[in-house]
């Protein structure tokens, strides 16, 4: 991260929290840093007895296998994202998982910690996980041992030697564009010779996007694309989408997801309301105040804030296109937006931009520049209030894609390494 980066952070940290909190997280990290507390956390009972119930469950022959699963949240079972879904599937495959959560410092307290959050998986704060690193050796017993992690930070990488030795099989799955995530300073952590060494020594390498592949051909050639996925339990009613006039007469185009304008075209998004034929709609968490405002002074935009994803239905039944309007970048071009799935699960023609190979989705156009979407938009609507969108083209898509899909093909994978 840089030196402006890091100022431009602190001032605004101070600005919302004040001085002393700030200053405080600033010496909880440096204290991390330097292990201060290290010493005093090798002993944690509470890991002890995490380790002790999985070692029962196998013996007992409840489980067939365990796997340490990295994640940069708290798991939250209705939250769709891929790594909490993978943690449930593992589960109802029949593994333990220790759900491996993170932390920016040692004294960070997480709301879960040591609980079994779902069936057979434990949360389990990063820092204790890694200063009591020799407890894992209770595990040693189990046969079928995986070790998955989603991002390369070195915590998560620093335990990779003693895994190998206990014959744990190492997965790193990228579900992210991470150095440029760190070129934009949303992933301080980053070191690029860390995800490398991952890219080298893991049994199994999977990638989200074609782009991530090519990033690290080089290094080997047996790298997987796996794309993102949707869960149809959670998102609740399939083609919920509106297929007709609405009462205003206007063409309802909606988002839900990250606003940041890091990658959120914002300019392109003003630019398309100002046609009063169209009304757009956001869902989510990111913008920052100078976009919110200029949304609540737009007559064509509303913004809702976060809504759960099992909610998310209600909004869709009222829009009758979906729009993700990503700045083209090296970052955008490598996503495979979950978005993009949940879109046409509830029966949202999509247009994007920034995003080329989801072109390639049915019933998603990809466009370049603001003619290309504005003329998509009125070519879509047209074609959807007439009945006209192929949508069956979308039920083979869609029982290819969901979650346990995805995943199955993971371990199919990982079985003939």
């Amino acid at each position: 991260m840089s030196v402006k980066h890091v100022i431009r952070k602190s001032l605004k940290s101070i600005q919302q929290n004040g001085l002393q909190p700030t200053f405080q997280k600033v010496q909880r990290r440096l204290f991390t840093k330097i292990g201060v507390n290290k010493i005093f956390n090798r002993n944690n009972l509470q890991l002890h007895d995490v380790y002790l119930k999985i070692a029962e469950l196998n013996r007992s022959k409840e489980i067939k296998g365990f796997a340490i699963l990295t994640s940069g949240r708290e798991f939250e079972e209705l939250y769709n994202q891929r790594t909490i879904n993978l943690a449930k599937y593992l589960s109802d495959q029949g593994f333990a998982v220790l759900f491996v959560a993170w932390q920016w410092d040692d004294q960070e307290k997480l709301e879960k910690s040591y609980q079994m959050v779902y069936k057979n998986i434990f949360e389990v704060p990063v820092y204790d996980f890694i200063y009591g690193i020799e407890k894992l050796k209770m595990l040693d017993e189990i046969a079928n041992k995986t070790y998955i992690t989603t991002f390369p930070a070195k915590l998560f990488y620093g335990c990779v030697n003693q895994l190998n030795q206990s014959n744990y099989q190492i997965v790193y799955d990228i579900m992210d564009e991470w150095e440029e995530f760190y070129k934009t300073g949303d992933a301080p952590w980053y070191n690029r010779s860390i995800e490398e060494a991952f890219v080298k020594d893991s049994n199994l390498v999977s990638v989200v996007s074609q782009p991530l592949k090519d990033k690290f051909a080089s290094i080997r050639n047996d790298i997987y694309v796996i794309g993102n996925g949707y869960n149809a339990a959670l998102s609740g009613k399939r083609n919920v989408s509106l297929r007709k006039e609405s009462p205003d007469q206007k063409i309802h185009i909606g988002y839900f997801g990250h606003l940041t304008p890091s990658w959120f075209d914002w300019d392109l998004i003003f630019s398309l309301a100002k046609n009063e034929n169209f009304f757009f709609h956001f869902i989510g968490h990111g913008a920052p105040d100078d976009i919110l405002a200029k949304i609540e002074a737009s007559p064509n935009c509303k913004f809702y804030g976060k809504v759960h994803p099992s909610q998310l239905q209600q909004f869709v039944e009222k829009w009758h296109i979906g729009i993700i309007p990503f700045k083209s970048s090296k970052l955008s071009d490598a996503v495979d937006p979950i978005k993009i799935y949940e879109y046409l699960y509830f029966g949202l023609p999509t247009i994007s931009t920034g995003i080329p190979h989801i072109g390639k989705y049915p019933l998603v156009t990809h466009c370049e520049g603001e003619a290309a979407v504005k003329s998509a938009i009125l070519q879509d609507y047209e074609q959807l209030i007439h009945s006209k969108l192929p949508y069956e083209e979308l039920d083979d898509f869609l029982a290819k894609t969901t979650w346990d899909e995805r995943f199955k093909e993971i371990l199919n994978l990982l079985a003939d390494k």
